[in-house]
């Protein structure tokens, strides 16, 4: 029936559709696959989630922790409902219960990996907490895929450190840029750095010449935030430079993805005049955000600054101070409702509202240095990476390829992440995976085009009746009922 559709309608339909159903329905035929894993509709759907709302695609926040007991890092998606705020009653654990824990693939040599950033469902890992150099790697745990890069081609004599930032340019390639500085003596740097960038489109890393840096970024405990097409860190200007006679300013250094040029963005006075160890840049709600730590002498509070017009220094505006006491540390991410992720000193994890100073204790724990809170979506990147498609007269065997890279151990019994995998869960043990449930999967798109067909028809309907169907479609084809 679905032949009948003209391919410009089914691919706005599909479009439409969340990645957990779009993975099912691959295993439709092979023109539905070859349809949902190229490069044009991963784009186009990746469109849709920044600019409409998708049925059945709340917001969600990544969560990152390491555990010294089973020394194992703990991936979960949360979902991030506003609702669930202490002004709700959202309390009481709620937010911790609404998780899914993803199946980690790797393993660092040095306990936890260093998270560089996170960008259109991409999270980009780098094993490189002790400043050794190793390959970075991009993976995307909604479609179980990632992609190694060779290693990085700067590798001077020692002592040497590196920084990384991590985003993708206007065409949706993504990059790693690499900051290289050398040491002169013990505390020193030479200026400028070397600077080369990894590119997911060509696999390969390439040397910039001339960048023109004259600042130093914080040694080992920097952080970046991708804003507004470019990545940001917090920088300094060394003793002695032109820039500023003999104090340690503090900055920005941006670096816009598409033309890969820097830039820097002055502070406001009250964090300019702070030591660059003092400060952590992140994002707020969109926005490029500072926060201000207390010297080691005082005991106080820190405070969150925010750029709300971006490139404006007039538009840095204080929002709040958090009052840093019962063994609260360090601000890990922010809530849509704008509460406030806080780790604390007994490995705890708190959720702090800074409108009524409420603290309330998620049962999260973990190493405080280890945590990592970041708005996540779930996207199809990477997905086109597939090596086979399962045909429907080949051998199970033929269906491992469809597994690399991040897949299914189909060795072992598929005990994990149901909610997310329940199509590809159906692989296991069946020779003849032919189609899903095909009525139903052309349901589905019937009932896509009665929507907007009937525009006044209630949009809360809409999604229970989806969410009935896709729900059952996933159970109908897990239970073998949609096997032939």
């Amino acid at each position: 029936m679905s032949d009948n559709l003209p391919e410009e309608l089914l691919i706005e339909i599909l479009t439409r559709v969340p990645v957990k159903s779009l993975i099912c329905f691959t295993l439709v035929c092979k023109s539905w696959y070859g349809l949902i894993t190229s490069p044009n509709f991963i784009t186009t759907h990746l469109t849709k989630i920044h600019t409409e709302k998708i049925p059945n695609n709340p917001s969600l926040l990544l969560i990152r922790r390491y555990t010294k007991d089973d020394k194992k890092e703990h991936y979960t998606i949360n979902v991030d409902d506003e609702e669930d705020g202490h002004e709700n009653g959202g309390g009481n654990g709620q937010f911790a219960k609404k998780s899914v824990e993803l199946d980690f693939p790797f393993k660092s040599l040095i306990g936890y990996f260093r998270i560089v950033g996170t960008c259109n469902g991409l999270i980009c890992l780098s094993d490189d907490l002790f400043g050794t150099t190793k390959p970075i790697i991009l993976w995307n745990p909604s479609v179980r895929k990632s992609v190694t890069s060779p290693a990085p081609t700067i590798n001077p004599p020692l002592p040497y450190m590196f920084v990384l930032g991590f985003g993708a340019d206007s065409s949706q390639d993504y990059k790693v840029v690499r900051i290289v500085y050398h040491r002169d003596g013990q505390f020193d740097f030479l200026l400028p750095p070397e600077v080369e960038v990894y590119s997911l489109s060509m696999g390969f890393w390439r040397r910039l010449i001339n960048v023109g840096i004259k600042v130093c970024i914080a040694d080992f405990l920097w952080s970046q935030a991708f804003v507004n097409g470019a990545v940001h860190w917090i920088a300094y200007h060394p003793r002695g430079s032109d820039n500023d006679s003999g104090s340690f300013g503090s900055l920005i250094l941006g670096f816009d993805m598409d033309n890969e040029v820097f830039n820097e963005i002055m502070l406001p006075d009250d964090l300019a005049h702070e030591l660059a160890t003092n400060l952590c840049i992140t994002v707020y709600k969109g926005s490029l955000a500072v926060i201000k730590y207390p010297r080691w002498e005082d005991n106080g509070s820190c405070s969150v600054w925010v750029m709300e017009d971006y490139g404006v220094w007039e538009s840095w505006t204080q929002l709040y101070a958090i009052d840093l006491v019962q063994g609260m540390e360090k601000v890990v991410g922010f809530r849509k409702n704008g509460d406030v992720f806080v780790a604390k000193e007994s490995k705890g994890l708190v959720l702090y509202n800074p409108k009524t100073g409420f603290t309330e204790d998620l049962g999260i724990w973990g190493s405080t240095r280890s945590f990592y809170i970041y708005n996540f979506e779930e996207t199809l990147i990477l997905f086109e990476r597939q090596n086979a498609v399962v045909e429907e007269e080949e051998e199970f065997g033929d269906a491992r390829a469809f597994q690399e890279n991040g897949g299914i151990d189909l060795d072992e019994e598929p005990s994990r992440n149901e909610d997310y995998f329940d199509a590809q869960e159906t692989l296991i043990g069946n020779k003849q995976v032919r189609t899903l449930a095909f009525p139903a999967v052309v349901g589905i798109v019937i009932l896509k085009v009665l929507q907007h067909l009937l525009l006044d028809v209630s949009s809360f309907y809409w999604e229970v009746l989806q969410l009935w169907i896709t729900d059952g479609l996933a159970n109908f084809y897990v239970s073998g009922q949609g096997r032939y």
